[in-house]
């Protein structure tokens, strides 16, 4: 058990932050969740920490919206989620801890960021939805 209270200090806000975020209050805010609670620990306990919690969360959204999906935008973003995958596994144990603890602060902010553009600065309507994209997608 992780007794540490910077431990709790960060993990009760990362987890608040995907719990918003899946909620739909928070946009990409849940994009922070792992850098912060990168601080406290291990990138990998940290992936192994919330790992379990983002999986109820994706269980229950899945059984919400069980009877409305789009089957195109799945067969779409399923190879690239595959991809992804691999491309993680085959280059854990490549890549130091340090570069991925940069690789997920920096995308956290790149996407927080632009999220908070979006809502904020710009106000953008988002207007109707996008059509599906093989392109953007497999990115």
């Amino acid at each position: 058990m992780i007794t540490d209270p910077w431990f709790y200090a960060a993990a009760i806000p990362a987890v608040a932050f995907v719990g918003m975020s899946k909620g739909g209050f928070g946009g990409s805010l849940s994009l922070l969740a792992m850098p912060l609670l990168a601080l406290s620990v291990p990138l990998m306990t940290a992936a192994g920490i919330m790992l379990p919690i983002l999986l109820v969360m994706d269980a229950v959204a899945v059984w919400t919206w069980r009877k409305v999906w789009d089957r195109t935008n799945l067969l779409i973003l399923i190879p690239g989620a595959v991809l992804g995958t691999v491309i993680g596994w085959a280059t854990a144990s490549i890549v130091q801890d340090g570069h991925i603890r940069l690789m997920v602060g920096a995308l956290g902010l790149v996407f927080t960021l632009n999220w908070a553009w979006a809502t904020y600065v710009t106000k953008a309507d988002p207007g109707p939805p996008a059509r599906p994209s093989w392109p953007r997608g497999l990115f």
